[in-house]
């Protein structure tokens, strides 16, 4: 919302961290906080996975009430009437060839978009995707990250859809540590949305710290949005990727094909992917304080 190049159409939520009862109340929050326009309302989409899959467990990354510590009161913004898959179709056919999807959950949504809304989904101009370990260990499983691990099932019907995809994994998002020279600006700030993001990279710099982890915090979800606004703050592949269903301990892992496209291919994927393999730490520290702070 701070972000002038970018005009945010809708917003969808889905059951991913925690239930979607609880992230839907969290978007409409959160869109207050932002100074988001009345009429922009969140979208109830997917409370779990696709098929008889059972959900994942809520995760316990973000603490109670799954935003970071933050305590924002409740919002008066309503829920859109339509369903988030309702919304996305709509949104996508209303600017054919222009909108870009940000997928910063599980993606049973635009799995279930592709299946009910072909053509609107083929007027998406790209979807930028965070999620999956593509070079690097998961967060999940040794092999899988906790977006993808959700529903691998959607995850592999994305992959397969041909829909140009910005893949941006923990491979560069684990490299975007954000430290106290940002969070401490954020808090110090005197606006309510600077000191909101400053308490929230503090809430998971301690929680990464305690585990044994560097200091800092890892912005997976921010990073995803920031290479939207530049690309040049990460380091980019071109590949086919997919999605692995099958394997009794790899269900959910993102498989990533560099030669896709070359004249020795090891797969028949098209080259339908950019994914990030690293990032700039500095310059994602100094995007946040400039447009947040």
């Amino acid at each position: 919302m701070a972000a002038p190049e970018l005009d945010v159409r809708a917003v969808t939520t889905v059951a991913g961290n925690a239930s979607l009862d609880v992230v839907t109340a969290n978007a409409a929050r959160v869109l207050d906080l932002a100074g988001a326009p009345a009429d922009l309302q969140p979208a109830r989409g997917a409370a779990g996975p696709l098929g008889r899959h059972r959900r994942e467990r809520d995760a316990e990354v973000h603490g109670v009430g799954a935003l970071g510590g933050l305590d924002l009161p409740p919002s008066a913004r309503g829920v859109a009437a339509a369903s988030a898959v309702e919304v996305l179709a709509r949104a996508a056919s209303e600017r054919p060839g222009e909108l870009v999807l940000v997928a910063l959950g599980p993606l049973t949504n635009l799995a279930a978009l592709l299946a009910l809304h072909p053509e609107a989904a083929g007027h998406l101009r790209e979807v930028v995707l965070m999620g999956g370990a593509a070079f690097c260990a998961g967060n999940s499983t040794p092999t899988t990250e906790f977006n993808l691990v959700c529903d691998p099932d959607a995850a592999r019907r994305v992959t397969e859809s041909g829909v140009p995809l910005r893949v941006v994994p923990l491979d560069a998002t684990q490299r975007a540590l954000v430290g106290p020279e940002t969070s401490g600006p954020l808090l110090a700030s005197a606006g309510p949305r600077g000191r909101a993001a400053g308490a929230l990279l503090q809430h998971l710099s301690t929680r990464q710290h305690a585990a044994g982890g560097p200091e800092g915090a890892a912005v997976h979800d921010a990073l995803a949005v920031a290479a939207l606004l530049d690309p040049s703050l990460c380091t980019w592949v071109e590949a086919g990727v997919r999605v692995e269903t099958a394997g009794e301990l790899t269900r959910g892992e993102l498989v990533v094909d560099t030669t896709a496209g070359t004249d020795r291919p090891l797969t028949g994927w098209a080259r339908t992917a950019r994914v990030a393999v690293d990032a700039d730490p500095a310059a994602v520290s100094r995007l946040l304080l400039d447009r947040l702070g």
